[in-house]
This record gives structure tokens, sequence and C-alpha cells, in this order.
């Protein structure tokens, strides 16, 4: 079930579907990367992600594999933004169906 959770959280960053990727948050949801550091609380994280989805012509976000341990899932992306593609790792921690905490490791 987690992988299927977060195979839609990728498809809606992909699309850039920002209400889709605030339905997968926990209200108390906490965002932890190089470029933000750390932003905590849904609506202040979809700010930042409404940022980069509006900061970029060409977009792509690809999941090259998804792992799953206990609550935790463990994306290894690709990032397209314009003409610059960043890779890198994200490391999801879930509860009762809602992310509570993404870590994002990038190759910047």
């Amino acid at each position: 079930m987690l992988k299927d959770l977060t195979r839609a959280y990728v498809a809606a960053f992909h699309a850039r579907d920002p209400e889709a990727v605030a339905a997968l948050m926990a209200p108390g949801f906490a965002l932890e990367d190089p470029v933000v550091v750390r932003i905590e609380g849904r609506e202040a994280v979809m700010d930042a992600v409404r940022n980069i989805f509006a900061a970029a012509e060409r977009f792509a976000f690809e999941a090259r594999n998804i792992w799953q341990d206990g609550d935790t899932t463990i994306i290894e992306f690709r990032l397209t933004l314009d003409d610059k593609t960043l890779t890198g790792v994200d490391v999801i921690d879930w509860q009762d169906g809602k992310m509570m905490e993404l870590r994002a490791y990038l190759d910047v």
C-alpha cells in the first residue's frame, strides 16, 4: 500500500498537481532538503512546492526505483528543471496513509 501511495506522490509531483500532492501529506508534514533546509507544516511546504513547480518551464519528476521498509519508502529519482537534471533520493515516513516527513538528498 505505501509503495502505491509513493507512486501516487511521484505521479502528482510529476504532473505539478499541488492539490494531489497536498492530499498525501499530514497537516504536520515536514520537508527537509539541501535547498530549503527544513520546512514544517503542510501549508508552508506547499508554498515551497508551488514555487518549485512555477520555477521551470520544462519539468519532470521520475522514480527510477521505489523501496519500502516498514512505514518508510525510499524513492531513487531524477528531477528535470529546464536544462538541469538532478538525481537524488527521497526518504518518506508514513503514518495512517499520510506522509509525515520527507527528507530529500540531492546531487546539487
